[in-house]
């Protein structure tokens, strides 16, 4: 430890660690769905249940009937209003892979989102780790007066 700085003033390894695990988190999660989503097929499909968590999707790929089971969305905002159309009868696009058809995920355009949201906090842990005197900054004009 350095002399000059007290114990609070130091680098959080512990952040830095965090931060380093949650980009490498991110960026995995992110690289699946970019690379999934780059070569899948679309089609459409048919909602036939739905419960209070999941729905389930049927749709055809070469004249063979396969079924997905998604988390439905949450109930706030935009995502709410997409849920309600969630409902059996609907039609919804499904995205499949060519070679594997019985792989194939609901195309809700929200994939992205979980991964970014890893990314921004682990960014946000990284900085608290590697400048600790920014967020003492403001403390630090207290004790002046």
């Amino acid at each position: 430890m350095n002399e000059n700085q007290s114990p609070e003033r130091q680098r959080k390894p512990a952040f830095i660690i965090l931060s380093v695990l949650g980009l490498i988190y991110g960026a995995h999660l992110l690289w699946n769905i970019i690379g999934f989503t780059s070569a899948a097929s679309e089609t459409q499909g048919r909602i036939i249940t739905r419960d209070n968590f999941t729905f389930t999707i049927q749709y055809t790929v070469s004249g063979k009937t396969f079924q997905i089971t998604e988390d439905l969305p949450s109930t706030k905002g935009m995502s709410g209003m997409k849920r309600m159309k969630l409902q059996p009868g609907s039609t919804v696009t499904v995205l499949y892979d060519p070679s594997s058809p019985g792989n194939a995920k609901w195309n809700a355009n929200r994939n992205w989102v979980f991964p970014l949201a890893v990314i921004f906090v682990s960014l946000l842990a990284g900085f608290a780790g590697l400048f600790p005197d920014i967020a003492l900054r403001s403390f630090d004009r207290n004790k002046d007066t």
